[in-house]
């Protein structure tokens, strides 16, 4: 009161303590990162089953599924009819454009079809759509495949047969003009993506004589697959890690 200092306070001003206390805030942040965690470790694990099951199950080149399947029979062919091959068309797309998409099933998975002859003949395969096939079998003797149980796909099928009677054939299966796609060999592979419609497939010897003996493999490529795992592991990742460090500033990490 003498000197004649300003007794009266301008300012005051308050510092809160750093790390003191949960606001609203910091709870519905951690949650959130809690949520985010909660989401990706599911992704993770589905990812990471996914692509180990098509790695595991898959032959090293991109297909899933079984070989060495015992095919015998005494006729001159087996035949397994009919494949059905439904069309995929996607509804029409709205847009600037207005296109329409139909894509085929080929455009999605491919298909392997392996023979190993057991008698030391050639033999043949090949792929034919229903009509122009159940013309040239009508009348003749041949084995048609009607079911396949499988346990597992490791396991043996039972695979059961249907004897159809009449005349042999005549000459070589690859001379008749039917086929789709075709393969002839000792040890063969055919690779063919599928279209839409009704296919028979053909088992031959090649010179058309009596007495198939092969072991057979059918594998089935679908990249998709393998995207679909990448996919879910990266964002399971991300959401894990975001997640994670959402939680660490907000509830941990000291400013």
């Amino acid at each position: 009161p003498h000197c004649g200092a300003d007794l009266r306070a301008t300012d005051i001003l308050y510092t809160k303590p750093r790390g003191g206390g949960w606001d609203a805030g910091k709870v519905l942040v951690v949650l959130f990162g809690g949520m985010l965690v909660l989401v990706g470790v599911p992704l993770l694990l589905s990812g990471t089953a996914l692509m180990g099951i098509t790695r595991s199950l898959g032959d090293g080149h991109g297909y899933i599924g079984v070989s060495g399947i015992d095919l015998e029979t005494d006729t001159q062919a087996i035949v397994f009819r009919p494949m059905h091959i439904d069309e995929m068309v996607m509804d029409e797309i709205d847009g600037p454009v207005m296109r329409f998409w139909h894509p085929e099933p080929g455009d999605f998975i491919d298909l392997k079809f392996t023979l190993d002859s057991n008698n030391g003949k050639d033999v043949f395969i090949g792929i034919a759509e229903e009509s122009e096939a159940g013309p040239v079998f009508t009348g003749k003797t041949y084995y048609a495949i009607i079911d396949v149980d499988m346990d597992g796909p490791r396991d043996d099928p039972q695979i059961t047969y249907r004897r159809y009677s009449g005349d042999p054939f005549t000459g070589s299966p690859a001379d008749l003009g039917i086929w789709t796609a075709t393969a002839y060999g000792d040890e063969l592979t055919l690779e063919w993506e599928p279209r839409e419609g009704d296919y028979w497939i053909v088992v031959m010897n090649l010179d058309g004589s009596p007495g198939v003996d092969v072991d057979a493999g059918l594998g089935v490529k679908a990249p998709f697959l393998d995207f679909i795992g990448k996919g879910l592991l990266f964002g399971g990742l991300v959401c894990s890690g975001l997640g994670a460090v959402i939680i660490y500033v907000a509830a941990v990490r000291k400013d």
